[in-house]
């Protein structure tokens, strides 16, 4: 694969903005893991009131989030949650892979942090705003307001890795990445940047961990979990986005009762300082 100057630049900047001014915090939940979480605290006369509990994508890296985190920690002090399938968390052995554990992070963090749930907003993007929706439908969390940027209603992924997720070893699956690689640039991304973004979660895949969790739910869908939420739902369609399919967003907004739709169409901008504005500026129609 042949990098232009824009993507190369992207690469080679490997340690996001963020990550060098934020608070490192190791959260030992109730399995005894630990999850890492990204702190700052908004400073200045616009610092809203709401704390910004932010659930990033299956993977995602900090980097890819790194112009909207900038910006948003001007608005809200940020609570940045590195989920357990991530590099950063420290497994204990009687962990489990399943969907229930992973979501159960996101009450217990901010339980452990002292967060009021009245003034928690959640940020979740796809994979990351499945574990939002299911500790919603559980009833496991209510906060002031959750916004579900480009929710799966499956785990996105070629159709033989589904079913070699189960017979391949987890040290075997490194060959495989090229093909990855390959499906991202062709079919998932709008641009060479968002692609080296999602390659860039390849790369930095910990086998182990990514097979533990997605043997759980690979041929999972998550429609029932929408349709039994109750708490309110911003909805944020991206209707440009490869990966993110508009029609799936728009019938997951619709599963959810007390939810509204906002189309910002592309994956960039719920990326950018732009999104950041957008959420600061939209709290206060509540």
């Amino acid at each position: 694969m042949t990098l232009d100057h824009d993507e190369s630049a992207f690469r080679l900047k490997m340690i996001a903005e963020y990550e060098k001014i934020a608070e490192e915090k190791m959260i030992t939940v109730s399995d005894d893991s630990q999850i890492l979480v990204l702190h700052t605290k908004a400073e200045g006369k616009d610092k809203s009131p709401f704390k910004l509990v932010v659930v990033p994508g299956w993977g995602s890296i900090v980097l890819g989030w790194d112009e909207f985190l900038m910006k948003a920690k001007d608005y809200f002090d940020i609570y940045y949650i590195e989920t357990r399938e991530k590099k950063s968390s420290k497994l204990a052995k009687k962990s489990k892979g399943t969907l229930d554990r992973m979501s159960s992070d996101l009450i217990e963090v901010p339980e452990i942090l002292k967060l009021d749930p009245k003034e928690i907003v959640f940020f979740s993007s796809s994979f990351g705003a499945v574990l939002n929706a299911d500790a919603l439908y559980k009833k496991k969390i209510n906060p002031f307001l959750t916004i579900l940027v480009g929710p799966m209603s499956k785990v996105d992924m070629p159709v033989p890795f589904r079913y070699l997720l189960y017979i391949v070893p987890s040290f075997l699956f490194r060959p495989f990445a090229p093909i990855g690689r390959f499906w991202i640039n062709k079919f998932k991304s709008e641009d060479k940047v968002q692609a080296a973004k999602y390659i860039r979660v390849i790369e930095e895949a910990v086998p182990k961990k990514w097979k533990k969790f997605l043997t759980r739910f690979a041929f999972k869908k998550f429609w029932d979990i929408y349709a039994g939420i109750e708490s309110r739902v911003l909805v944020i369609d991206e209707s440009e986005d490869k990966l993110h399919r508009t029609i799936v967003t728009n019938k997951i907004a619709s599963l959810i009762k007390n939810s509204e739709i906002v189309d910002l169409k592309t994956n960039k901008f719920t990326h950018s300082a732009g999104i950041a504005d957008f959420i600061y500026n939209k709290l206060s129609e509540y």
